[in-house]
C-alpha cells in the first residue's frame, strides 16, 4: 500500500523536482517506509511506500523494468501475484524481487494493456513507456485505491490524493457548484466529480492512456458486472461454489511479510472473515473493534464473536470530540463526504495501527448478497404500486395527517417514503440514502443559487448503464450500489481513513471473481421474502454462532442526534448561522438559521443533514487556508 505521483509538461519543459517532491511527500502518512523520485525530462514519477510484501529495496519504486522501458509507480496489492509470476517464469522472464510490484510491470511488458484481465487486487498505478512515450493509469474494478488528476494546456497531473495535486500551482481550485448540490442529496461525490471543476476522480474499473508527445487522452473503461441468474444449480451446490470462493479470497488477502489482523463488529459480514481466517491461521487472529457507551453498542456481540473463535481481541470505546475530529475529517477526506461513519472508521484504524499494518474487514456482504434493507424496501414498494388509486390516495392523506399531528422521524420518515412511491424507483432509492429531498434542499437554497437539474434524474441517467447490465429491480439496485455507493462512499471511506494512519484494509468479499460469482446468483437466494442476505447465512449456519446469525442487521450508528441536540447545539449554531461566506453563495442565511431551529426544537433526526452542513462549512473553510 502506497502513495504515487506524477507530473508530465506537454510543453516539454523539464520537471520540477522541488515541485514533484512536495506532491510526494504530501503523501508520507500513506507510505512512511521509503521514498522514490524519478525524472526524465518531461516526465516525473514519484512515490511513497508503505512496505507489506518483500520489505527489502528490491521493491523500491519507481521501479524500472530490466531492459529500461517501462517505469512503474504502483498503489495497492495484487493477491495473485504468486500465481502471475509462475506463468511469466515459464515464459523465460526472471524477477530479481519477492513482492507485487515487479510482477505487474512484467505483466504490462509482456500484454500491454490486457494486463489489467490477469490482475487480482486493489490497485491504482501508472506505467510510463520511454519507447512509445506514453503514460498508462489504472484504477482497480471496485475502486478500493483512489486516483485523481487534473490536466490543463500545458500539464498533466495525478496522485493518489488530491492534497499532492494541489501543491501545483496549475491545479484547479473553482468549486463545482453542481457537484456540491448532488452531493446534498446522495451524501458523496460519484466519480468523475470531486467538487472542483476540473480535478478529476478517476472512476472504478477505468483506465486512461496520455500520449506525452500530443497531450491526447483516451479514456475507457475495462469492467463491468452483468448479472446473469443461473437457474440450474441446487441450493446445496451455490452453498459449497461460494463458501469455496469466500475460503480463498480470504486466504490470499492473508499474504503478507507484516502482521496481519481484522476488523470486528458485531455483524456478520466481519465475523465470518474473523472465522475463516480462524481457520486458515494457526495462531490466534487479532481482531479490533470500536464502540460507544450507548446501549446499541456492538461491542458485547464483537467480543462474544472473538470468545468463539478465540481471537486476541483488542476493543475501543469511541467518545468522538466533533469540535476538533471535523477539521481533521475533512482534510483527510478532501472534499464533500457526508458519510458520518467515517468517524469510527478513521479513530479505528488509528487504533488498529499501533498493533498491526494489515486488516482485513467485512466490507463488501451487502453487495454480494443484497443485504441493504432498500432492496426489500423497493421490491415491497413495487409491490404497493399495484393497489387501486384510491386506496393509496387514503393512504397517502393519512400520512400527512400523521405527520402533522406528530412531527417526529417516523412520521417524516413515512409521509417521504409514500411520496417517494409516485417517483421511477430509480429516482425513489435516493429518499432512502439519508440526504436532502430537492424539496429540502430549495427551501434553503439562496436566491441568487440555482442548479441545472434536479439530483434525482440526474442520477437515473449517471446509473442507466448499471441498470441495463442488470435484469429485475433488485439486481439492478445491487447494480447501482456497485458502481456508485460502493466506489464512491464506501471505498474512499476506507481508504483514506485507514491510509491516513499507514494501515491497509483488505476486504475478501469485495474480489472480483466472487462478486462475478454472485452476481450469477437467483435474486430469490439473496433476498428470500423480507430476510436479506438468505443464501450467506445459510452457508454460514454451521461456521457463526447462532446469535450472531439471528442478530438483526444494526451497523454502527453514532448518536449524532444526541449530540447535536444536547452538548454540541451551540457548536452547529455557531458553525452554520455565523458561517462562511462561501455558504451564502448556496444557503440563504434566514432560511438556513429557520432550518437548524426546527431541527432543534423538533423530534424529526435531520442530524444526517445537519452532519453534510457542518462539513461543508469547514471545507469552504479549509479552502481559505489550502489545507
Amino acid at each position: 500500500m502506497c502513495g504515487i505521483a506524477g507530473i508530465v509538461n506537454f510543453s516539454e519543459q523539464p520537471i520540477d523536482r522541488d515541485s514533484l517532491g512536495a506532491m510526494t511527500d504530501a503523501l508520507t502518512h500513506r507510505g512512511p517506509d521509503d521514498r522514490g523520485i524519478w525524472l526524465e525530462g518531461n516526465v516525473g514519477l514519484g512515490h511513497r511506500r508503505l512496505s507489506i510484501l518483500d520489505l527489502t529495496a528490491a521493491s523500491h519504486q519507481p521501479m524500472i523494468s530490466e531492459d529500461g522501458r517501462y517505469v512503474v509507480v504502483f498503489n495497492g496489492e495484487i493477491y495473485n501475484f504468486q500465481e502471475e509470476r509462475k506463468k511469466l517464469q515459464v515464459l523465460g522472464i526472471s524477477f530479481h524481487s519477492r513482492g507485487d510490484t515487479e510482477v505487474l510491470l512484467q505483466l504490462y511488458a509482456t500484454y500491454g494493456e490486457e494486463c489489467l484481465s490477469h490482475l487480482r487486487g486493489m490497485f491504482a498505478f501508472a506505467i510510463f513507456d520511454r519507447q512509445k512515450r506514453t503514460l498508462f493509469l489504472a484504477r482497480d474494478r471496485i475502486g478500493k485505491k483512489p486516483l485523481h488528476y487534473f490536466i490543463t494546456g500545458t500539464t498533466f497531473a495525478f496522485a493518489s490524493e488530491q492534497k499532492a495535486l494541489r501543491k501545483l500551482s496549475t491545479c484547479p481550485s473553482e468549486i463545482d457548484w453542481e457537484a456540491l448540490h448532488h452531493f446534498l442529496t446522495l451524501t458523496y461525490l460519484p466519480s468523475p466529480l470531486t467538487g472542483v471543476h476540473g480535478l478529476i476522480s478517476l472512476p472504478a474499473s477505468h483506465c486512461i492512456t496520455i500520449n506525452i508527445d500530443t497531450g491526447a487522452l483516451v479514456s475507457r473503461r475495462y469492467w463491468a458486472l452483468t448479472y446473469s441468474p443461473n437457474m440450474h444449480n441446487s441450493l446445496e451446490e451455490w452453498k459449497d461454489t461460494i463458501l469455496s470462493a469466500l475460503t480463498e479470497s480470504t486466504r490470499i488477502r492473508m499474504i503478507a511479510d507484516v502482521p496481519v489482523g481484522a476488523f470486528l463488529s458485531g455483524g456478520v459480514d466481519s465475523a465470518t472473515i474473523v472465522a475463516l481466517m480462524s481457520q486458515l491461521h494457526t495462531q490466534p487472529v487479532q481482531t479490533f473493534s470500536i464502540g460507544s457507551r450507548e446501549p446499541t453498542s456492538e461491542l458485547p456481540d464483537a467480543e462474544r464473536i472473538s470468545r468463539y473463535f478465540g481471537t486476541k481481541h483488542h476493543a475501543f470505546i469511541l467518545e468522538p470530540d466533533i469540535v476538533h475530529l471535523l477539521p481533521t475529517l475533512v482534510r483527510t477526506y478532501e472534499e464533500p463526504f457526508g458519510d458520518p461513519s467515517c468517524i469510527p472508521t478513521y479513530l479505528i484504524s488509528q487504533f488498529t495501527r499501533d498493533h498491526v499494518t494489515v486488516a482485513l474487514s467485512g466490507d463488501g456482504g451487502d453487495e454480494c448478497f443484497g443485504g441493504y434493507l432498500r432492496y426489500p424496501i423497493l421490491r415491497f414498494s413495487e409491490q404497493w404500486n399495484t393497489l387501486p388509486w384510491p386506496i393509496k390516495e387514503s393512504i397517502r392523506q393519512g400520512m400527512h395527517l400523521f405527520h402533522f399531528l406528530r412531527r417526529n422521524t417516523l412520521s417524516y420518515r413515512s409521509m417521504l417514503f409514500h411520496d417517494s412511491l409516485q417517483l421511477p424507483w430509480q429516482q425513489r432509492v435516493l429518499q432512502y440514502m439519508g440526504g436532502f429531498t430537492e424539496d429540502e434542499k430549495s427551501s434553503i437554497y439562496s436566491g441568487k443559487y440555482t442548479s441545472n437539474q434536479r439530483t434525482d434524474t440526474w442520477f437515473n441517467a449517471q446509473t442507466l448503464g448499471a441498470r441495463s447490465r442488470a435484469d429485475g429491480i433488485i439486481h439492478q439496485a445491487m447494480n447501482t450500489d456497485l458502481e456508485t455507493y460502493l466506489p464512491d462512499d464506501l471505498m474512499p471511506k476506507v481508504d483514506l481513513g485507514s491510509m491516513a494512519h499507514g494501515l491497509e484494509v483488505r476486504s475478501p468479499l469485495l474480489d472480483h471473481r466472487l462478486l462475478e460469482l454472485t452476481s450469477t446468483l437467483p435474486s430469490n437466494l439473496q433476498i428470500h421474502g423480507r430476510k436479506t442476505k438468505w443464501i450467506f447465512k445459510e452457508i454460514l449456519r454451521d461456521i457463526l454462532p447462532k446469535e450472531t446469525l439471528r442478530k438483526r442487521k444494526q451497523g454502527f450508528r453514532l448518536p449524532l442526534d444526541k449530540w447535536f441536540r444536547g452538548p454540541l447545539r451551540p457548536f452547529v449554531q455557531d458553525r452554520l448561522l455565523t458561517g462562511h461566506p462561501l455558504l451564502w453563495e448556496m444557503f440563504d442565511r434566514a432560511r438556513l438559521e429557520n432550518f437548524v431551529k426546527e431541527y432543534v426544537e423538533s423530534q424529526i433526526d435531520y442530524s444526517s443533514q445537519i452532519w453534510m452542513l457542518l462539513w461543508l462549512r469547514e471545507w469552504f473553510e479549509q479552502r481559505d487556508m489550502n489545507c
